[in-house]
């Protein structure tokens, strides 16, 4: 248990966190990390007012390094003068990206810190007080079976970056793009016909030579690159549904974005 100290008159104001009341929610694009803060109001006179203002961060602490910001959240307190408990319980957005970053860094037990400070609007005098660092430790067991309850939800994220001015894979970049804007619009056979640009881009500007009828244990490591964007091309054809195979075939949107990203991978080793 930590305190919040302000002017005399205004009382010592006690803050602690219960590490079995952390829990993760999940959400749309975002995670909610969720936590229960007791907090002891003193019995007061009338100077310091009925309501206590708190700012919140909950951090990490880095063994090498200062301690990094995750989220904030901030909440109004109404108390009686008398004295009482007051049980808050903020809740603070992580996304997916800062939830990986913890669970990499974690071993054993997760250490965050949640750093407090606290204002007495309604105060005579200095409203401020001092600042606090209230130090939680969740248990590895209870942190895995949080995670485990995110199920599909929580999984790696990899960002891969167009070319932006460096011609000729800008060329195909656009391409990249235009599949992407108009999977936005829910035109899904548009979509792939612009992802097979893209990689008839790829095709005239990489290295690869075609493997020709070599074996697959033959192939040299540019001719595996050649056969796996060749792959890729002739699934991405399949929107034409002018085939046997994908004439009644529907291509579905994620299918699309998992083609976009493919290609977008194998653009970044083009040379």
């Amino acid at each position: 248990m930590d305190q919040l100290r302000f002017d005399d008159q205004l009382g010592i104001y006690s803050v602690s966190v219960a590490p079995e009341s952390i829990g993760i929610l999940k959400g749309m694009g975002t995670h909610c990390l969720q936590l229960q803060i007791a907090v002891g109001i003193p019995e007061l006179g009338p100077d310091a007012g009925r309501l206590l203002y708190l700012e919140t961060a909950l951090c990490a602490p880095q063994p090498a390094g200062p301690t990094v910001p995750i989220a904030f959240a901030n909440m109004s307190v109404p108390f009686r003068p008398a004295g009482e408990i007051r049980r808050l319980t903020p809740q603070y957005l992580i996304t997916n990206a800062q939830l990986l970053a913890l669970e990499h860094h974690r071993v054993g037990d997760l250490r965050l810190e949640l750093h407090v400070r606290g204002f007495l609007p309604q105060a005579a005098g200095y409203p401020g007080s001092s600042d606090l660092v209230e130090y939680v430790g969740i248990a590895e067991s209870r942190w895995r079976q949080q995670l485990a309850g995110l199920g599909r939800s929580v999984g790696a994220e990899m960002l891969i970056p167009f070319p932006a001015d460096d011609e000729p894979r800008h060329a195909v970049a656009e391409f990249l793009r235009e599949a992407q804007r108009l999977l936005g619009g829910n035109e899904i056979d548009s979509a792939m016909l612009y992802v097979r640009k893209a990689l008839e881009g790829i095709r005239t500007i990489c290295d690869w030579g075609w493997p020709g009828k070599k074996g697959e244990r033959e192939r040299t490591g540019g001719e595996r690159w050649a056969w796996i964007r060749a792959a890729l091309e002739h699934q991405a054809s399949g929107a034409l549904h002018d085939d046997a195979g994908t004439k009644d075939y529907r291509y579905s949107r994620a299918e699309v974005e998992a083609l976009i990203a493919m290609t977008a991978a194998l653009l970044t080793i083009v040379t």
